[in-house]
């Protein structure tokens, strides 16, 4: 199963911490037997700074999640990341092509997906191939596999390059979807 958007979790995360600290403003300045302004403007000037940082982390979260914008990479690009950028960049991507959710899996033990994702109230799971020759059979295989795992509808497959003759029979018989170098580049 897909877990909650770790996005939102840390949004969430950063609101209560800005409530909490609310709280403990509250109760210092009601307990405060001492009610000078100066202990009591500190206590306040804290908190504003906290909650500053607090709204630092938010925006910088929601605007990270929104980083890739169409029209901004080519396919060269691409095949000079490496292979966890690339699955990192297959995230943004598919959120900039309408995806509603798209997260990276553990990078190790990930069943062979790298990246879930949804659409449309369809779960994918994706296994992203940045590679310099042709994918072959065994990454189909790995997805197929990975999709059960994970629940998912659809199983995909994700390259900068081709697919062999062996992987694109495989994947016609059992289902699996193949976005091959010319998918990519229509997404970009």
């Amino acid at each position: 199963m897909i877990k909650p958007d770790k996005t939102i979790i840390k949004i969430i995360f950063y609101i209560s911490l800005i409530i909490i600290g609310l709280l403990l403003l509250i109760l210092v300045i009601a307990s405060s037997k001492n009610k000078e302004a100066g202990s009591i403007s500190i206590f306040i000037t804290a908190w504003v700074l906290f909650v500053t940082f607090c709204i630092y982390k938010i925006i910088r979260i929601k605007h990270r999640k929104n980083r890739f914008h169409k029209g901004t990479y080519s396919l060269y690009d691409l095949d000079n990341m490496d292979g966890t950028g690339f699955e990192k960049f297959t995230c943004d991507l598919l959120i900039a092509n309408g995806f509603e959710l798209a997260e990276n899996t553990q990078a190790s033990y990930d069943f062979g997906v790298d990246v879930l994702a949804i659409k449309d109230n369809i779960t994918y799971a994706i296994q992203c191939k940045r590679y310099n020759s042709p994918v072959g059979i065994e990454a189909v295989q790995q997805v197929y596999a990975g999709r059960a795992y994970y629940e998912c509808h659809v199983a995909v497959v994700l390259t900068n390059q081709y697919f062999t003759n062996s992987a694109q029979k495989l994947a016609d018989k059992i289902g699996v979807v193949l976005w091959d170098r010319d998918m990519l580049y229509s997404l970009l």
